[in-house]
This record gives C-alpha cells, sequence and structure tokens, in this order.
C-alpha cells in the first residue's frame, strides 16, 4: 500500500518565495532522516549548471537541500523562458502532458516517502490554450496545499481570494506561510486578520532572508531560518497520504 505523504507548495502570486519555502521544507525534512523528494511538474526559467540548462527552481533547492534526482524526473515540463506555462509551452511547441507528469510523480512515490511539490505562478495560471489550470492538475494529483504570500501591505486581499478560489477549485489548503515577514503594525495585522477570516490556523511566518535570490543560486541562510522558524512537527502534520 503507498503511503507516501505530500504538501504542494502554492502561491497568491508569482515571486512570493514558493521556492524558498520548498528548499527550506526540503533541508527540514531531510535534515530530520525524512526520505524526501521535491518535484515541480511544471518549471519556466533554466539555469545553466555544468554545460547542461535545467530548472533554476529544482537547482535552487538541490543547493539548499542536497536532494538530487533525474531532472526529468523532477521537472518533467521545463521551459527556457520565464512565462506563463501555457505560453511557454505554445512558444515550444511541447504542449504540458498530465499523463507525464502522473508517471513521473509515480516514479518518486515508489523511491520516496514524502513529496514537496512546487507550483509554478498562482493557482489559475493555464497550462494550456484549453482552459485546464494548475489547480485542475493538484486537484487530480491529489495533493493538499501550503499557501506561501507576501507579508506586507495587499497581503489580505490576495490571500483571501487565492483560498476562496482554491475552495472553488476543490483544493484543500492545510496552512499558510507569510513570506518575508517584519515587525511592522501591518504585517503583525496582517497574520491576525487572514487567520481570523481565512479559518485556517496553521500560519506560519518566515522573516526576510538576507543575501537570497533564487534565481542566481544565492541561498543565503534559507535553511537555517526555516528550521527556526517553521517545527518539524507542525509542518509534517499538514502533509497527507497522496
Amino acid at each position: 500500500m503507498n503511503l507516501t505523504r505530500g504538501i504542494y507548495i502554492i502561491g497568491t502570486d508569482t515571486g512570493v518565495g514558493k521556492t524558498a519555502v520548498a528548499a527550506g521544507l526540503m533541508c527540514l525534512l531531510l535534515k530530520n532522516q525524512c526520505h524526501a523528494a521535491y518535484f515541480k511538474p511544471v518549471a519556466s526559467g533554466v539555469i545553466v549548471v555544468d554545460g547542461v540548462a535545467v530548472s533554476a527552481d529544482a537547482a535552487f533547492v538541490k543547493v539548499v537541500s542536497g536532494f538530487a534526482q533525474k531532472p526529468e524526473q523532477v521537472t518533467p515540463f521545463v521551459y527556457a523562458d520565464a512565462v506563463a506555462p501555457h505560453l511557454a509551452a505554445r512558444m515550444t511547441g511541447r504542449p504540458i502532458d498530465r499523463d507525464v507528469i502522473r508517471i513521473s510523480l509515480d516514479e518518486l512515490k515508489i523511491r520516496y516517502d514524502w513529496i514537496v511539490a512546487e507550483g509554478a505562478g498562482g493557482l489559475a495560471i493555464p497550462l494550456n490554450d484549453e482552459g485546464v489550470m494548475q489547480s485542475d492538475l493538484i486537484r487530480e494529483l491529489k495533493f493538499p496545499c501550503l499557501l506561501v504570500a507576501r507579508a506586507g501591505l495587499g497581503t489580505i486581499n490576495h490571500t483571501l481570494l487565492t483560498l476562496g478560489f482554491a475552495k472553488s477549485a476543490g483544493l484543500i489548503v492545510k496552512g499558510i506561510i507569510m513570506n518575508g515577514m517584519g515587525d511592522s503594525l501591518i504585517e503583525r495585522d496582517n497574520v491576525e486578520t487572514i487567520k481570523k477570516m481565512s479559518g485556517v490556523e496553521a500560519i506560519f511566518t518566515l522573516p526576510v532572508v538576507s543575501s537570497l535570490n533564487t534565481e542566481n543560486l544565492q541561498v543565503g541562510n534559507i535553511g537555517e531560518v526555516f528550521e527556526r522558524a517553521v517545527r518539524f512537527d507542525d509542518i509534517i502534520s499538514l502533509m497527507d497520504i497522496i
């Protein structure tokens, strides 16, 4: 019987810190002896490592956590241009095949007990020109979600809208990470207001990490910061059987 557990890292928008959170979570799991894998079904934007173009996000997670697996299994669809998935697929003539994604995930589930998956952009981003959205893929893969949101002004609206869309799409958001958290009144109130209005109890705050740039593989001390901000027992409690 397959008992692999997983979580899907989603965001209120692009650039909110999904990859940094995924890397921090992978680092935390591996440090605690969990046999865990990173999975990003669709990735836009590459970096050249040892003469090979690979997903910049997957490369960042590898540098932070040490996780290494065949690129085609970790990121079955990688596009060079950092644009929306449906546009990248159209530009390259390589459409996103959900059967290929499912096969890659099934292979990882055979080898690993924990899967940290990461989305591309926001939930409502289309994966093809027929209107299939990222939310449809996540629902099909049966992952619960961990939502990454900005800590500052505007995040209440973005977060509540994303949670509402997730619910309408049949997704379960188990927790929220407020990324780039400071100590201003606005940021503290954002956390309390979102907790009260969303009903989501598991809300974590991740402070700003200096010298962090996922595109340039500048990792700063994201692993240490994540471990201080998020308790291991709390985070694994959000991960369901997939």
